[in-house]
């Protein structure tokens, strides 16, 4: 059985390297989708990737979980030890074309790099899965176990569905993905494999006073002045709260500093590893969004404050939910339902992370690191239904969001090839 698989894993493998222009092609065609989000406006990529998979002959199924926001599965082999190849079409938006050296959808190539919005977040990374997938249905390969594809449309933004937010975890719920591990394509870089990040608690405060004319305030009584004074306090609670990272994570965890100050480089953000470290093991907020009052001379009635906090390994949501409700007040709190989750990691032990390490290995000629990310994603709905799960994709996050997105076209067919290895070896 295992001369077999190796012999089949060769045969596709050569096939995956003669085939490299038809890949590229794939990220080009995926790119010139404006499957912006928010607002997602159309469904028109997802039926892209069903009439890529039908040429195949692969049986797909697309989910409507409302709001435009329709989702795409396909899945072959039996088994319960499954996985779950995952990718996210949708893209964050594009901003001021005229920033842009190469129009945001256009796909151009140049060089070594496809250029345009999303070729490094993620659709990149899931042209590489997708090709895979499809390779690997179309040579009728007999797998001891399930392979599922996914793409979904919200990740950017979360969408409202029949059971909460985020198409993902109604998927997952519903039963219309029942995976134990998953390889995400998201932006990691071919020379390392995320295996946790921090939660989301996002929040909006709003406080009221009695509004006056401005000539005569009343400092204190000032919608916007308590506003300002109970997000200090807030601030004062968590600045020195330091979270000691679970024992089976940790080393990871105080390793990441350095992998993350790489991933900055060039993004205009330069932070010392201690300053990256603390990031990781402390609670941050950022306040977003600030409006209050409707004239200078006007004392405000009303002020709102959406903050984003993240929350770090070590911390469940809730705890922080209490630090923040002991410190506003009289300021009322809402819970911004579309971003809320605890962290997570994957150990660093399991199945699919040293398979994924290997089969880099043998494809890269060199072993990728495992580090924790400062940043969010699907992930950690994945890890909350008990599904081990890693991003590794061709992407990098300094390239990621900005104007002139791009990514590497050796990367991309490199990724290909690791993910092709990693199918066979997570099986055999």
């Amino acid at each position: 059985m295992l001369e077999e698989f190796q012999k089949t894993l060769g045969k596709i493998s050569k096939d995956l390297r003669e085939s490299e222009k038809e890949l590229i092609k794939l990220v080009v065609d995926l790119v010139r989708f404006e499957s912006e989000n928010p607002p997602v406006k159309d469904y028109e990529i997802q039926l892209f990737i069903r009439d890529f998979l039908r040429e195949a002959g692969a049986k797909t199924e697309l989910h409507d979980p409302g709001d435009n926001a329709w989702a795409l599965t396909s899945s072959f082999g039996e088994g319960k030890d499954g996985l779950i190849l995952y990718g996210h079409a949708d893209v964050v938006p594009a901003g001021n074309p005229s920033k842009w050296i190469y129009p945001p959808f256009s796909g151009v190539i140049i060089g070594d790099r496809i250029y345009g919005r999303g070729t490094s977040d993620m659709k990149a990374g899931l042209a590489a899965e997708l090709f895979v997938y499809k390779l690997l249905y179309q040579n009728d390969v007999k797998l001891p176990g399930k392979l599922e594809f996914v793409s979904v449309l919200d990740e950017e933004n979360w969408h409202k569905t029949p059971i909460g937010w985020n198409t993902s975890d109604w998927l997952l719920s519903t039963g219309k993905l029942t995976g134990r591990a998953c390889i995400m394509g998201e932006q990691s870089g071919i020379k390392k494999i995320c295996i946790g990040e921090r939660g989301d608690y996002w929040v909006k405060l709003t406080c009221f006073a009695q509004p006056r004319h401005g000539s005569a305030p009343v400092y204190d009584d000032n919608a916007c002045v308590k506003l300002f004074r109970a997000i200090e306090r807030i601030h004062d609670a968590i600045k020195d709260l330091k979270v000691e990272p679970p024992k089976e994570i940790k080393n990871v965890v105080y390793e990441s500093p350095k992998h993350i100050a790489e991933d900055l480089k060039g993004t205009g953000v330069e932070l010392s590893f201690d300053e990256l470290l603390q990031i990781l093991v402390k609670p941050t907020m950022n306040v977003g969004v600030f409006r209050g009052g409707e004239m200078i001379n006007i004392v405000p009635d009303s002020c709102e404050a959406q903050i984003a906090f993240c929350v770090p390994l070590g911390m469940k949501r809730q705890e922080l939910h209490e630090i923040v409700k002991s410190k506003i007040g009289d300021v009322s709190l809402e819970l911004l339902g579309e971003s809320q989750s605890d962290p997570s990691y994957t150990s660093p032990s399991a199945k699919i992370v040293q398979v994924l390490k290997q089969s880099a290995q043998s494809v890269l000629g060199e072993t990728p690191a495992l580090y924790v990310t400062q940043g969010t994603s699907d992930a950690n709905l994945f890890r909350k239904h008990g599904i081990d799960t890693v991003f590794y994709g061709p992407g990098d996050f300094a390239n990621t969001h900005g104007f002139n997105e791009s990514v590497s076209i050796k990367a991309v067919t490199a990724i290909a090839q690791v993910y092709l290895k990693t199918v066979f070896e997570y099986f055999s």
